[in-house]
């Protein structure tokens, strides 16, 4: 699959990187006309609108600055990594959005709801939920979040030392709620090699039909915090089930973090944004087409 770029992901104001554009860029949601980011070394959500190439507005998450420094500024990030839609009302546009932290490390183990009607934030304490997957995984570190139905599906991103992704399940309410977390463990996922480096989770989203799409880079390194040079990416397509339909390679070789589709006359419309492991260097809004889901069985 051949990704195009569409956009830098410019903003209005300068981030704690001291440029104005994200670096990080982590999660992606289409609500209408507008695109969510979240950054996974930032304290805001930025929004785009789909129909042009204008900065975008920055809607904070948390309180306070993040260090300037890239190795300070790693160390104190909330690491956002997941962003999805929370359900609406029936006949009711989507507003509200969730973002998650990745969980491998103190600090990260935060969350937010955000109403986009009124811009409002709610942070939420993620402890119980991470202390409740914590033994179903070798290392902790989320990265993909679906909806289903009154579930929420969590995606844990594997490295070099645990191969695998694992695919956890929870009571969507008892994300926010009072009452101790249930997860269970419904899938592990071993997923192609490239150049002797496993393909691992990113992010996920789901269709329509109830199948999944997950993004998933192939980067050389053994633990959860430490980035590593990239040597492949590629989408993955899941059916309801949870079991690999499909492995689709991109390019070009890009750490894709955040992903978004939905069907179009012409097939499968893809939306990504990329994480350059770099500061100085603007994460990129990409777009890609795949063939109608049907006719993608292995």
């Amino acid at each position: 699959m051949i990704l195009i770029p569409i956009r830098q992901l410019t903003v209005t104001d300068a981030l704690a990187s001291g440029h104005a554009f994200l670096t990080a860029a982590s999660g992606l949601v289409r609500l209408g006309e507008t695109l969510c980011v979240v950054g996974d070394d930032e304290h805001h959500l930025a929004l785009f609108n789909s129909g042009d190439d204008g900065p975008g507005r920055l809607l904070r998450l948390i309180e306070g600055d993040l260090p300037l420094r890239k190795k300070a500024r790693k160390k104190a990030k909330p690491d956002f990594e997941i962003l999805f839609a929370l359900p609406s009302g029936e006949g009711e546009p989507a507003t509200r959005l969730c973002a998650l932290g990745s969980g491998s490390k103190p600090q990260r183990m935060r969350g937010a709801i955000i109403d986009l009607s009124d811009d409002s934030v709610t942070l939420i304490d993620l402890k119980p939920m991470f202390d409740a997957l914590a033994p179903f995984v070798p290392e902790t570190n989320l990265e993909g979040a679906v909806v289903r139905g009154d579930r929420l599906l969590l995606f844990n991103r594997g490295n070099m030392a645990h191969p695998e992704s694992c695919i956890l399940e929870m009571p969507l309410a008892e994300l926010w709620g009072d009452d101790a977390v249930q997860v269970r463990l419904m899938k592990k996922l071993t997923l192609p090699m490239i150049d002797g480096v496993p393909l691992t989770v990113t992010d996920a989203c789901g269709m329509e039909d109830g199948r999944f799409l997950l993004s998933a880079v192939a980067e050389v390194t053994d633990d959860s915090i430490a980035d590593g040079e990239v040597r492949g990416a590629a989408i993955i397509i899941l059916d309801a089930d949870l079991n690999v339909v499909r492995v689709e390679p991109l390019e070009p070789v890009i750490k894709i973090e955040g992903i978004s589709a939905r069907r179009t006359a012409q097939g499968v419309e893809l939306l990504c944004v990329s994480d350059a492991d770099d500061p100085d260097v603007a994460s990129v809004l990409y777009g890609g087409r795949l063939g109608e889901l049907a006719s993608l069985e292995a």
